[in-house]
């Protein structure tokens, strides 16, 4: 079966998106279309959507006299995104503890939840990382706002190495991390808007915390 236009094109997206996230192309990193097609054998109509779709996401932008290059987060944007998230997620949480959940959206946190442990017992910094992502994005989709969601998801991929780099500087955060969420979970099950709410902000806080000392 032949692929489609639009197959190529998210499948050259997915694949740039990853190497970013995960640092192969680390930030600062110029973007040809020329390397692309030979590192991902594929033509330039596919690699050229790919890279305008990074560059409306923000985690590759244009400079003069370079072209694409791959997004550096600086302290303070890093920050500020971690302040946006505050303000979002703990909105979230409050307000889903004032909903009856369905069996289907607690058995989808309790087997997250299993798998953070499973990545912290294991010290798979990277599993645990994808994990929390999923945790996160999740209280959002149940939430049901759009906007919400798509903001979470833009900021998730800003901050995904900002993670990454707080495990691996406290490493014994991964275990406090896991617990944060299912303490979280606990009071958003229980009805309780407001502690749902601080334990979000003192979770949140903890990472933007690092990323000044």
């Amino acid at each position: 079966m032949v692929e489609t236009a639009v197959t190529l094109k998210e499948k050259a997206y997915i694949h740039l998106r990853k190497l970013i996230l995960e640092g192969t192309l680390q930030p600062g990193e110029v973007l040809t279309e020329r390397m692309l097609v030979e590192r991902l054998n594929m033509s330039r109509t596919p690699i050229r959507a790919a890279l305008e779709r990074l560059d409306v996401e923000g985690l590759a932008k244009y400079t003069p006299n370079k072209g694409l290059v791959v997004t550096e987060l600086s302290v303070n944007k890093a920050i500020d995104l971690y302040d946006y998230r505050m303000a979002m997620e703990c909105f979230v949480v409050s307000k889903l503890a004032q909903r009856a959940w369905g069996e289907g959206d607690r058995s989808w946190f309790e087997g997250n939840l299993k798998r953070q442990l499973a990545c912290a017992e294991a010290d798979d910094h990277a599993g645990f990382t994808e994990a929390d992502a999923e945790f996160h994005r999740k209280l959002a989709e149940i939430y049901g706002n759009s906007e919400i969601l798509h903001a979470m998801e833009q900021l998730q991929d800003k901050l995904y190495q900002v993670a990454l780099t707080v495990l691996r500087k406290e490493r014994a955060r991964i275990k406090v991390s896991y617990e944060d969420h299912w303490r979280i979970y606990e009071a958003i099950q229980a009805h309780r808007g407001a502690e749902a709410a601080m334990l979000m902000e003192r979770h949140l806080e903890f990472g933007k915390r690092i990323l000044v000392f």
